[in-house]
């Protein structure tokens, strides 16, 4: 297969494979991560999307995450317009931060931190805003946002060294 056509095919099939493992995980531990007081959601797809960031060309990684924006807003949320505006912001923060910082476990991390905070606060704001949720915001800092990071962190370690092998051998391509 050519080159050109793995590297422009490849990270949006990989991608696709996280959005669908978001979806899967959730469904195979619903009653562990939604059961008790606390709210455990995976972002795998958010994972991913930091770490394209990272080693893939800016405007590519833009229309990818537009793209998965639509298709996440579509499929896991029914309201258009939430994740085709936040998947792009954070390809446009990361992006713009690879200039400064070189990509090591630890940047990569808490960018990838900063990056779930972001995604889950705004979230919270704008299912507050529609009246969706009744939970404040400090029920939401201990109950939502606290176990999530802790889940994706640990996933996030797991999964960052073979993700990052795999990026750089896109960005190779």
């Amino acid at each position: 297969m050519n080159s050109n056509l793995k590297s422009s095919f490849l990270p949006p099939l990989i991608l696709f494979v996280f959005f669908l493992l978001d979806g899967v995980l959730a469904a195979l531990f619903s009653e562990t991560l939604y059961g008790s007081d606390y709210i455990l959601v995976p972002r795998l797809t958010v994972i991913l999307l930091v770490m394209m960031s990272f080693y893939l060309p800016r405007n590519r990684m833009l229309v990818i995450a537009i793209l998965f924006g639509l298709l996440f807003d579509s499929y896991y949320v029914g309201v258009l317009g939430i994740y085709v505006a936040l998947f792009p912001i954070i390809v446009y923060i990361t992006e713009k931060l690879t200039k400064v910082l070189h990509p090591n476990p630890i940047v990569v991390g808490m960018m990838f931190i900063i990056d779930l905070s972001l995604v889950e606060t705004t979230l919270y704001f704008f299912y507050t805003i529609l009246k969706e949720t009744t939970m404040n915001f400090n029920t939401f800092m201990v109950e939502r946002l606290g176990p999530t990071l802790l889940l994706n962190v640990v996933i996030f370690i797991f999964l960052y060294y073979p993700l990052q092998k795999l990026m750089m051998k896109l960005e190779k391509m």
